[in-house]
């Protein structure tokens, strides 16, 4: 029996040297040699995929600690919630723009920071008076006023509650019994816009509605408010006030009253850094990086409105993470056949504002970008179910081969649309071919417990190391064709009807202006473009979103009416069939 010698672990034959047998020898060496030879190819077959798949594990550990530390910041409350124009949103733009300076990422066109400014609502301003029997009142908690009363333009008189003159200011009840006072889905905004619109008609010079019952969930001025302005002053006395001037008041209430508002304006900022392969095309690899702040613009889902933070963890500090690690693994790739633009998105919670004003500024269009990949909420991947939604496979026929929708690793369902509630949207308005990775819904959407230690960091390296392989697929792939979609339901508010367009969220200048229309929808076969401003549908005004919503609601399908719409400065009138929201 030979002896036996011990490898990595493992016995193998020993077969000793005879010094006075040459041949014999040399017999034996190669034996050995055989032995070993066969030994280590059998030790490599079994071992390599060991091998490849620990260095795989060593990768994304190392992914899932830069996750962790990124996700960490980003998501902190040091930055309260990264709320678009806020302190929060510059320290984010900080952290990620010294990312990619210490990766060796340069800035796109020399400039990392990409401003723009925005209509962030209504604000009172100083000018504005409001006084009861000569005494002025600047306490917001007594009397407020209204934000779609005329701008101004003064009103006073003697008012009695109850009183309706015709050509005097009238003092009228928000709420007509303690039952409306309680009721949590009363809303008050659009009685008072309606109560005042008639009072206008009828006669009166100014409302100003009281609250005698002492409400349960206080109106407050709302900046955002889109009601079409009156041309009177219109104002609110809370039940603070209510009690403090009128209930035991006798007799009229001498009032003077003049509001003036106006448009607040805020500055975003979008962040964009690029790899130069000094190819032909673009790749736009994005995410938003924005999120809710401390609630401030009623996007907040939360029961509560305390202004706790918003972290936003999912919604995106994930995709945020994700593009910047993508971004540094594309650089220190061999993928050369694009040029490679990471743009992070501010603004995307307030509207797409940030992914608007960069696709209009640098005129990122189809003659320069191949396609688009958006990560919005990537970070929350189901360990049971692995299920993931891929957005935009209907916008290119080469999605189909490019996403696999058998990958072991995820449970695919495949959107079709091109449009979707996020920054995608924005980028196949331009004809430009559209990816849109998701892992759902959640509890905490939008909610303050968005945070970093609910985020499955092993889910989203996985995914990370996906859209990677995706882009290199792409790599081989000359610029896919363009082909448009069916706009998606996903995310919106639901209509019998639709007309078929992109709204722009950040216009408020009177009327709704769209971004885009949706072929084979009734705008589209209306003869709409994008840039109209519809002001108006059949019999109703259309003087901003609360507006167009609520005529969109009065109509069935089937419907027929007219729609004007303001076009380069001339108006309009086109007729449009409704056809049925599916």
């Amino acid at each position: 029996m030979p002896r036996t010698v011990e490898v990595w672990g493992f016995l193998l034959p020993y077969f000793p040297v005879n010094r006075t047998k040459p041949i014999t020898n040399g017999i034996i060496l190669l034996l050995q040699i055989m032995g070993m030879r066969i030994f280590l190819a059998s030790a490599m077959a079994v071992l390599a995929p060991l091998l490849v798949t620990n260095t795989s594990f060593a990768k994304d550990k190392k992914t899932i600690k830069e996750l962790k530390k990124q996700i960490g910041y980003l998501a902190s409350d040091e930055l309260e919630g990264r709320r678009t124009g806020t302190a929060g949103e510059k320290k984010a733009a900080e952290y990620i723009i010294n990312y990619y300076t210490q990766n060796g990422i340069a800035a796109y066109k020399g400039n990392y920071r990409y401003p723009f400014t925005f209509i962030s609502g209504k604000e009172i301003m100083p000018l504005t008076s409001i006084s009861i029997n000569g005494k002025k009142v600047t306490d917001l908690e007594e009397i407020f006023p209204l934000p779609f009363s005329v701008n101004s333009k003064r009103a006073n008189g003697d008012a009695l509650l109850g009183v309706l003159e015709h050509g005097n200011i009238w003092m009228m009840p928000l709420f007509a019994d303690a039952d409306e006072a309680k009721d949590a889905h009363f809303d008050w905004e659009k009685v008072a816009h309606e109560k005042a619109k008639d009072a206008a008609k009828q006669g009166a010079t100014a409302v100003l509605f009281y609250d005698s019952y002492g409400a349960k969930f206080a109106p407050e001025f709302n900046k955002k408010s889109d009601y079409e302005a009156l041309d009177i002053p219109v104002a609110m006395m809370l039940h603070k006030g209510y009690q403090k001037y009128v209930e035991k008041h006798e007799g009229s209430v001498a009032l003077d009253m003049m509001i003036v508002l106006k448009k607040a304006e805020m500055t975003g900022t979008n962040l964009a850094a690029y790899i130069d392969n000094g190819a032909k095309y673009t790749v736009v690899l994005g995410a938003h990086y924005d999120h809710l702040g401390h609630g401030e613009d009623g996007n907040s889902l939360h029961a509560k409105k305390d202004g706790q933070i918003h972290n936003g963890a999912d919604d995106n500090a994930s995709g945020t993470a994700a593009l910047m690690q993508l971004g540094v693994k594309i650089k220190n790739s061999k993928l050369k056949h694009y040029n490679y633009l990471l743009l992070h998105f501010s603004g995307e919670e307030l509207g797409l504002l940030g992914s608007k004003a960069i696709v209009k500024e640098e005129k990122l269009d189809s003659t320069k970008i191949a396609y688009m990949i958006n990560m919005d909420m990537v970070g929350r991947l189901n360990d049971s179910t692995h299920a993931l939604t891929v957005g935009g496979i209907g916008t290119s026929p080469i999605w189909g081969k490019m996403i696999d929708k058998n990958n072991p690793a995820f449970k695919i369902t495949y959107d079709s649309a091109g449009v979707g509630p996020s920054d995608h949207s924005s980028f196949y308005y331009q004809n430009i071919p559209v990816l849109f990775f998701f892992t759902g819904l959640h509890t905490d959407y939008h909610k303050p417990s968005d945070d970093a230690d609910k985020i499955n960091y092993k889910g989203q390296a996985m995914l990370q190391n996906y859209i990677y392989d995706v882009v290199g697929k792409m790599e081989k792939e000359p610029k896919p064709a363009f082909t448009p979609t069916k706009q998606s339901t996903v995310g919106k508010v639901r209509f019998k009807v639709t007309l078929g367009v992109m709204p722009d969220y950040s216009y408020q200048d009177g009327g709704v202006r769209i971004d885009g229309v949706t072929d084979n929808k009734p705008a589209q076969k209306a003869g709409m473009k994008g840039g109209d401003i519809i002001i108006q549908l059949g019999d109703n005004k259309i003087t901003g979103m609360q507006t167009y919503m609520e005529a969109l609601g009065k109509f069935a399908e089937g419907d027929k009416t007219q729609v004007k719409v303001m076009r380069d400065g001339k108006e309009l009138s086109l007729p449009i069939e409704f056809t049925s929201n599916k």
